[in-house]
């Protein structure tokens, strides 16, 4: 009786610290490269919606919000055309070459699937409400 209970103490006991570990490792926003990759998945996958969701357009006036999510969709019609002609997107490469506070700036570089790379440049993030987001103003 008295095994059967150190047991089922120490089952219990390897079940919780199983639970913190998990909790404790979990992320609760993800990282700013990582928006930056389904950013440009996205865009390849033609999930305007996605893409859009991950840029702050800063506070505008409704007329201008307008227009500038039209340019928005303009832009990531000719990148997902791009991608699509070269094969689709292989992979998006990342590197975080500063952090400051809610501000991180990622140098970005994407693999087609014909090979070909483009280097899309600097990408800045800033972290809004908990989350990062690319800011179209950078």
């Amino acid at each position: 009786m008295l095994l059967h209970r150190i047991f089922a103490l120490r089952f219990f006991m390897a079940c919780l610290l199983g639970v913190l570990l998990v909790a404790c490792g979990t992320s609760t926003s993800p990282s700013p490269e990582s928006v930056v990759k389904d950013f440009y998945k996205a865009i390849a996958d033609n999930r305007t919606e996605d893409a859009m969701a991950l840029v702050l357009i800063e506070e505008v006036e409704e007329s201008e919000l307008t227009a500038a999510k039209g340019i928005q969709q303009m832009m990531f019609d000719i990148l997902s055309s791009e991608i699509e002609k070269s094969g689709g997107l292989k992979s998006v490469e990342t590197k975080r070459m500063s952090q400051e506070g809610d501000t991180a700036v990622i140098d970005v570089t994407l693999t087609y699937g014909n090979g070909k790379q483009w280097k899309a440049g600097m990408r800045i993030l800033v972290k809004k409400n908990g989350r990062w987001v690319i800011d179209a103003s950078g």
